[in-house]
């Protein structure tokens, strides 16, 4: 019978370590910030390609943007596996082009609308008699928001930005290209950026939150490693896309970052927390992140969603007489509920993708007709040169 119980344990936990662990991470940061070195850093592989932050080409020119360009989110997919064989389907929201313009409000709301998108595509499936068995979670579980190592903390933009997202995601600070900065002066900056976090009322993920219960003399441990991290936070983190073979055959490799007067490991604790935002993101909180995202900040946003006349409460749905509509018990009064807001939602963004496609079909034909008229023009100039050509050979032009 034991050899059947472990026989069993082992086969469930082999079942397991197939699915991989779907986790949403964004990456904000503004152009030159070492974003992309950053995230192949965190991932320990190449994920962006360096060559890839270019100019953009004549295909995303967009005329109605003050930037000139179109500005898109990058999203990439990398399965990773720890020592374990626990594998980790790890989705990356990239920023490319950030920060690149003077006005970026409409930057601003393409990171919140992707953000916002993918919690009412969970909103709509909630909504549905039958769900899809398929359907994918798209989420945020956390952002990571690259702060320059400049030493006066943060910058207009961070504070806007930041403070939107605080709503809608985990959302963590981090100190980019830290080793541009002397340790004197990168305490000072994490200091600095402490205050203004303080200052202008911007939370940030707190790993000591009452909603995780850490109780400081049941879990000592747990509750020391949450104030080690809380008293981390801004992550101060240097990247680097060199990789040379290490002496450890565990390793098999190490990343550096090469000066003048010698190499840094970029996983070394002393001058980098990379290592610490890896681990504490990918392996010890992971879950944490996916908690917190599922049973507080999507909450909070439902519940604005469906409640924004008051009429809606956190835990259940609140007609104008303040009686309780459970969606799980009579899921005819929820669909009257939702099935209006999800039209609502499908017809602004049908609109919003009719008023794309028109914007498009304009510069289409506009530059069809350029094309043209430059055509045109060309033959003209050919027609030109060949009745030059064809009077010079006659003599009828001396020469």
């Amino acid at each position: 019978m034991s050899d059947y119980i472990a026989s069993s344990a082992a086969l469930r936990k082999k079942k397991t370590l197939k699915k991989s662990i779907n986790f949403s991470v964004m990456v904000v940061g503004g152009s030159g910030s070492g974003r992309s070195t950053f995230i192949n850093s965190l991932c320990d592989q190449q994920i962006v390609d360096i060559s890839a932050n270019r100019l953009p080409g004549p295909q995303e020119f967009d005329p109605d943007s003050p930037l000139g360009f179109l500005f898109q989110l990058r999203r990439s997919n990398v399965e990773l596996e720890d020592n374990e064989g626990v594998r980790i389907s790890l989705n990356i929201i990239d920023t490319p082009g950030f920060g690149r313009g003077v006005e970026n409000l409409s930057q601003f709301e393409v990171i919140l609308n992707y953000i916002k998108h993918q919690y009412d595509e969970i909103l709509i499936e909630e909504s549905k008699l039958k769900r899809n068995p398929r359907f994918k979670d798209g989420r945020v579980h956390c952002c990571l928001y690259l702060v320059e190592a400049t030493g006066h903390g943060l910058r207009e933009i961070d504070v806007e930005l930041m403070k939107q997202l605080s709503t809608l995601v985990n959302l963590i600070p981090v100190i980019s290209k830290s080793d541009s900065l002397t340790e004197t002066e990168l305490q000072l900056n994490k200091r600095l950026i402490r205050e203004d976090l303080t200052f202008y009322g911007i939370p940030v993920y707190d790993f000591n939150d009452e909603f995780f219960q850490i109780d400081k003399e049941s879990d000592y441990e747990s509750y020391q490693i949450a104030q080690y991290l809380n008293n981390s936070v801004p992550f101060a983190v240097m990247g680097s896309n060199k990789v040379i073979d290490s002496a450890d055959p565990a390793t098999g490799h190490r990343r550096v970052r090469e000066y003048p007067w010698g190499l840094v490991d970029v996983d070394d604790n002393a001058v980098s927390e990379l290592s610490v935002l890896r681990n504490t993101l990918l392996i010890s909180h992971l879950n944490d992140f996916k908690e917190y995202t599922h049973e507080v900040l999507y909450e909070n946003y439902r519940a604005q969603a469906l409640g924004n006349d008051d009429r809606y409460e956190t835990d259940g749905l609140i007609d104008s007489n303040r009686s309780p509509i459970s969606y799980s018990r009579d899921q005819s009064q929820f669909d009257a509920v939702t099935k209006p807001l999800v039209a609502d939602s499908y017809l602004a963004r049908e609109e919003q993708i009719r008023l794309e496609e028109e914007r498009l079909r304009v510069f289409e034909e506009r530059v069809q007709s350029d094309l043209l008229r430059k055509r045109q023009e060309l033959e003209e100039r050919e027609k030109e040169l060949a009745d030059i050509e064809r009077r010079l050979a006659s003599g009828a032009i001396d020469v």
